[in-house]
C-alpha cells in the first residue's frame, strides 16, 4: 500500500503535463514566482477534479467552514501508512486522518502547480484560503 501514493502522483503528473499540457514548476520555485491562476483555470487543467486539503486528527472540523489563510492542496489522493515522502508534514510521525475536498472552480485564486518543496507530491497553493461553499459535502472524508 505504501507505493500507491507515489503511483497516484506519477499518474497525476502525467495527466497534468502530457494530457493537459500544463508545466509543473520545479520544487525550488518560490511561491511568489509561481503562475497565478483562477479557480476555473485549475478546474480545467485537472479535468474538474477536487483539490484535497489533508488534516491531522487535531484539525478535524477546523476547515469545514472555509478558511481565509494560505493552504497547500493537492489533486492526488494519498494512502496513510506510507513512507511520508508524498506529503511532508512539520510533524512527520503524524499521519493525515482526513481531508477536505474543494471544488477548484470555486476557489478564488490558485498558484501552481509545483512539485512539493520537500516531498514528492503535486501542490497547488490557495494564498487566500477557500470559502465555505468550496468544501464538498461540508465535512472531511476519512483517509485510510
Amino acid at each position: 500500500m505504501a507505493h500507491c501514493s507515489r503511483l497516484a502522483t506519477v499518474l497525476d503528473q502525467e495527466m497534468i503535463e502530457v494530457t493537459r499540457q500544463v508545466r509543473i514548476c520545479s520544487r525550488i520555485t518560490r511561491d511568489e514566482d509561481l503562475p497565478r491562476k483562477t479557480g476555473q483555470d485549475v478546474a480545467l487543467e485537472l479535468g474538474c477534479r477536487y483539490l484535497l486539503r489533508y488534516v491531522m486528527s487535531h484539525q478535524v472540523g477546523e476547515f469545514t467552514g472555509g478558511s481565509a489563510v494560505k493552504h497547500w492542496v493537492t489533486p492526488t489522493p494519498v494512502c496513510t501508512g506510507g513512507d511520508g515522502s508524498v506529503a511532508v508534514s512539520p510533524q512527520p510521525r503524524r499521519q493525515p486522518v482526513a481531508c477536505n475536498a474543494a471544488g477548484p472552480g470555486k476557489d478564488p485564486v490558485d498558484t501552481g502547480p509545483p512539485l512539493g518543496r520537500l516531498g514528492d507530491g503535486i501542490e497547488y497553493i490557495l494564498p487566500d484560503g477557500f470559502p465555505r461553499e468550496a468544501v464538498v459535502g461540508g465535512w472531511e472524508m476519512e483517509v485510510q
